[in-house]
């Protein structure tokens, strides 16, 4: 027989008996439903859990830091260089504070506006836009002694012709609409550095062009929100000049933090390790990432198997509704076999119907569960009323299909799984029907009445 007559013969017989035909397959679109919807809501907890754990570091990055109890092993260029030569490193960004100085920033005609406890740090300029510090406006270091400030930084400076208690604006008490402006605006400006010894007394200053103003994240570091990112080698340059100033013995730079970032997220693990063996401390979000796959593992597999439940059923029902088609078409199957059918392609017949009920069953139940996670999403989106980062509310659309709150997620591997499985059960529940009808003796089954 022609494949096209067998898929003709297959459709006729499943039409013949509507109500059955029906009633299995709907048991199917139950089946289906129940497991998609199940592993979506696993999946939408995956998603929910990563992006929670994206938003408290970047995924890629390990912070490799000094050991304080050895001084044989220290942060500095060395180290720096032995990292970048490991493979599968795309970029390595040293960090460096001056927490050993004492300084002041000030800003304004006769440096009326001061910082007196100022956070400062250094990166390379060229790494800030592959670290993912975001720009408001002007553009990155360029030249000697140069640097970007937090979003907050102008909030920072006191005016000492104020009265104390009334010399600076408190930014975090205001909501953003009604912050006023900071004293002291830095549009274009530069700020001086004075370091002073312990006597107070200033030994050395340096003038800083501020050439553009960062967004605030604390996932990177805590001077984008009040204090100022300089490049690293001038920041080497005013230890130097300080500490010769203060007549101090000049120390080998070395570096509070190193970032150290992988060409892929699989990668994070084996650098971690192979710094680790090099001496250092290092500390990467791989093992709370890793651990968190294996909970929602879990997850997903009590929820699918749950779902799973209600797909057995349906198979039992395929089997029994293809069982009862074989003892209806005994004689049927007789003319078959006496008209030189192959017993092949009358078992072919049989599991064409059976895989045709899963394959509707899939079909309709994946529409049906996409528009249930899709109401599902739509409810409690709109119950939660989720913003994005700049504070916007999601509109419907966008709570349905790209919100990273949605509780229910049905990626497009979920939908041929839900349709491929669903086949499968019906391929699986008409084996045993497909093979009592090749098994039936053509005698036997024309005199059957």
């Amino acid at each position: 027989m022609k494949n096209s007559d067998i898929f003709k013969m297959c459709r006729d017989n499943l039409f013949r008996r509507k109500a059955r035909t029906f009633l299995s397959v709907l048991g199917v679109i139950v089946g289906s439903c129940s497991i998609m919807i199940m592993i979506s809501i696993g999946v939408g907890m995956t998603n929910s859990e990563t992006q929670y754990i994206e938003e408290m570091g970047d995924l890629t990055t390990v912070s490799v830091y000094p050991r304080y109890d050895s001084s044989d092993i220290k942060l500095d260029d060395d180290a720096v260089r032995s990292f970048k030569a490991l493979p599968n490193v795309a970029l390595v960004a040293p960090k460096m504070t001056m927490n050993e100085l004492s300084f002041t920033i000030y800003a304004g005609k006769n440096n009326r506006y001061r910082v007196l406890y100022p956070s400062v740090c250094g990166y390379d300029a060229e790494s800030l836009g592959s670290l993912g510090f975001e720009l408001i406006d002007g553009e990155y270091p360029k030249g000697e002694f140069t640097a970007l400030m937090g979003e907050h930084f102008e909030y920072a400076f006191s005016d000492t012709k104020r009265p104390e208690g009334h010399n600076m604006i408190e930014y975090y008490m205001y909501d953003e609409a009604d912050l006023p402006d900071p004293y002291m605006k830095l549009d274009g400006e530069k700020v001086k550095f004075a370091v002073t010894d312990n006597d107070g007394k200033e030994v050395y200053s340096q003038e800083i062009k501020i050439t553009g103003k960062l967004k605030e994240n604390y996932a990177k570091t805590y001077e984008t929100t009040d204090g100022l990112i300089l490049q690293t080698s001038d920041i080497k340059k005013i230890m130097k000049e300080a500490a010769r100033n203060l007549n101090q013995k000049q120390k080998t730079p070395t570096y509070d933090v190193v970032t150290v970032k992988a060409t892929d997220i699989n990668t994070v693990e084996d650098i971690q390790k192979q710094i680790d063996d090099m001496g250092f401390q290092t500390e990467s979000m791989e093992s709370m990432r890793k651990s968190t796959q294996k909970e929602m593992a879990k997850i997903q597999l009590v929820l699918g198997g749950i779902g799973a439940v209600s797909l057995f059923v349906a198979a039992i029902g395929i089997t029994n509704t293809m069982i009862m088609s074989v003892s209806e078409r005994t004689k049927e199957i007789g003319i078959m076999k006496a008209l030189g059918c192959y017993v092949f392609d009358i078992k072919k017949l049989f599991l064409m119907e059976a895989g045709s009920i899963g394959l509707l069953g899939g079909v309709f139940g994946t529409v049906i569960s996409f528009l249930i996670s899709c109401i599902v999403d739509l409810i409690y989106g709109i119950s939660v009323s989720p913003t994005n980062n700049e504070g916007e509310a999601y509109s419907y659309f966008q709570m349905i299909f790209t919100s990273p709150s949605r509780i229910s997620v049905i990626p497009f591997w979920l939908v041929l799984f839900g349709i491929g499985f669903s086949v499968l059960i019906g391929l699986i529940s008409g084996m045993y029907p497909a093979n009592k009808a090749v098994k039936i003796s053509a005698l036997e089954a024309m005199k059957n009445e």
